[in-house]
């Protein structure tokens, strides 16, 4: 007699998730959707809040102050800025960019 297999639970990692949320925050400006109206700080507040009520682990507090030290004209000049090809704008944008995602996965 073989004793039962247990079911394979997939478990999701609570940094990995943290990190899913800076990378979607951060997908939102490279895709430029953050120009539209309500703005990139507010869609990328709803994404935050949104995701924390799926996953408790999510410290959505330190992800929601992270945020609110970057103005909204400074998540759309990012947005912007990545869009210029081949530009010292693009670069500076580039480089904003990734401060952001660093600022955000503080929160891991």
């Amino acid at each position: 007699m073989t004793a039962p297999v247990p079911p394979v639970v997939e478990e999701r990692s609570a940094g990995r998730s943290r990190r899913g949320i800076a990378a979607a925050v951060v997908g939102l400006l490279v895709l430029g959707a953050c120009t539209s109206d309500p703005g990139p700080k507010r869609v990328a507040q709803d994404i935050i809040k949104a995701e924390s009520l799926d996953n408790p682990d999510l410290d959505e507090e330190c992800l929601l102050d992270q945020l609110d030290t970057y103005s909204n004209d400074e998540l759309v000049a990012i947005s912007e800025g990545l869009e210029k090809d081949n530009s010292a704008d693009q670069a500076t944008a580039e480089e904003d960019l990734a401060k952001f995602k660093a600022d955000l996965e503080i929160c891991t």
